[in-house]
């Protein structure tokens, strides 16, 4: 697979089940679609974050060990900021920030901010000498090594179901009104954890920077 199709396969991944979601509520774009349609880019790619450090050989063919590294750890920023912008849009259009749904997409949210910020200190490789002061100064204070490090990284599969869960609780979640787009959220997730508990099952090491 070359590169640029890779990418615009990635990219466009969430396109699906935006559209039956969005086809479900009726259409028409307003702050309640934009935000929904957000929070549907974000869940598939944080799915696709799993997929990409179980490292499958279509992803290795067109990007490169290099080229997934890369990706895997710039993409949760990018997630967080649309995620963010996902809730401030339902804040505005009058959620309430304390429902059950609310509180697992925010309990994911800040975990998914904490893994993706100890993974850059220390997971990643950084040469920048504060980076790398601060690197230090973490692992003596906390007693954190690279193992300690990627377990704790892992706790994303604790986040991601809470994000599933998030997700399923949403009004425009009703299986009765939604049963296509909802069954395909549930998938994705399946295929992901299935593919990324697959490679961890082979034994399969992983390198700095994945999870």
């Amino acid at each position: 697979m070359k590169r640029s199709l890779f990418l615009a396969l990635y990219i466009s991944s969430p396109l699906v089940p935006a559209v039956l979601y969005f086809l479900s509520v009726g259409g028409g774009i307003d702050e309640y679609t934009l935000s929904m349609i957000l929070g549907i880019y974000a869940f598939i790619l944080i799915c696709n974050q799993l997929i990409l450090a179980s490292r499958p050989s279509f992803a290795m063919e067109a990007l490169g060990l290099k080229g997934i590294l890369a990706l895997h750890g710039t993409a949760p920023f990018v997630i967080l900021g649309i995620a963010g912008v996902h809730r401030f849009l339902k804040m505005a259009v009058g959620f309430s920030a304390e429902t059950v749904q609310a509180t697992f997409g925010t309990a994911a949210w800040w975990t998914f901010l904490l893994a993706a910020f100890f993974a850059l200190l220390l997971l990643a490789p950084i040469n920048h000498p504060v980076a790398k002061k601060l690197k230090d100064l973490m692992a003596r204070s906390f007693k954190l090594d690279y193992k300690t490090a990627r377990l704790f990284h892992n706790i994303t599969l604790a986040a991601s179901i809470a994000i599933m869960i998030h997700v399923l609780l949403a009004s425009s979640s009703n299986f009765q009104a939604n049963p296509i787009g909802t069954l395909w959220m549930i998938a994705w997730l399946s295929l992901a954890l299935g593919m990324y508990l697959g490679y961890r099952l082979r034994g399969r090491k992983s390198p700095v920077g994945l999870s």
